[in-house]
């Protein structure tokens, strides 16, 4: 007689021990947490979101974002590192590795990371035409992950000057100034290369340009090639 309660008891358990929300749905939960800069409390509905789905790329993305802007920047690696496993070529996953390295000081991998992002289909130039069709409910397109070549540029420019490779960092800054990327930033770091290339032409030029931003570095090299 006390057998069929039993069983309703046990039934009743294991339903409700059951997750029935969806990837999906976790990550909505993540991104609308994400939107009011609560990224620690984020975390936990991303990594059921990728419990639920292991090649979830969008979830692996943000969380590698979350831990980034928290400098937990070896755990962002291994997470973007997780998006190659299912998407070697992807294009954001490789340049987020990359500034990951360069946040760790590590410029050589980080040029590694930038140069393979540079060689995938999905670093268009500025002028590249291509058509997204956005397919209601799609989660995970293509297109979510291109990126323009000289937003790369401008990062791997950067690691070439912490490298002292300033000939290779100016050929890649210039692209950033010649599209108008993050522009006083480019210009001060281009007048960089230029400085300790020696070329106080071209470092004069640039320098001058990024010091009219308002840029202290530039001002700082500037006053020291006025003192030569």
């Amino acid at each position: 007689m006390q057998e069929k309660p039993i069983y309703i008891l046990i039934i009743s358990l294991l339903f409700c021990s059951c997750d029935f929300t969806t990837a999906e749905q976790y990550y909505d939960l993540a991104y609308e947490l994400e939107e009011k800069g609560k990224y620690a409390e984020a975390i936990p509905y991303l990594d059921k979101a990728i419990e639920k789905k292991a090649d979830f790329k969008p979830a692996l993305l943000n969380r590698g974002a979350d831990k980034s802007i928290l400098k937990d920047y070896n755990g962002a690696i291994a997470d973007y590192k997780m998006i190659l496993k299912y998407d070697a070529d992807n294009t954001q996953a490789l340049m987020n590795i990359g500034n990951n390295y360069k946040r760790l000081d590590d410029n050589e991998n980080a040029v590694l990371f930038y140069t393979k992002a540079l060689n995938t289909k999905g670093a268009i130039k500025s002028d590249s035409i291509y058509i997204d069709i956005n397919i209601y409910g799609q989660w995970d397109r293509e297109a979510d992950y291109y990126v323009r070549k000289y937003e790369i540029e401008f990062e791997r420019g950067i690691s070439y000057i912490h490298l002292k490779k300033y000939q290779l960092a100016i050929k890649d800054l210039k692209q950033s100034v010649e599209y108008q990327y993050e522009l006083p930033d480019a210009l001060s770091w281009l007048g960089e290369a230029y400085y300790y290339s020696k070329d106080t032409l071209n470092a004069r030029k640039y320098l001058t340009k990024a010091s009219k931003y308002g840029m202290l570095d530039a001002q700082e090299l500037l006053k020291r090639l006025d003192s030569i």
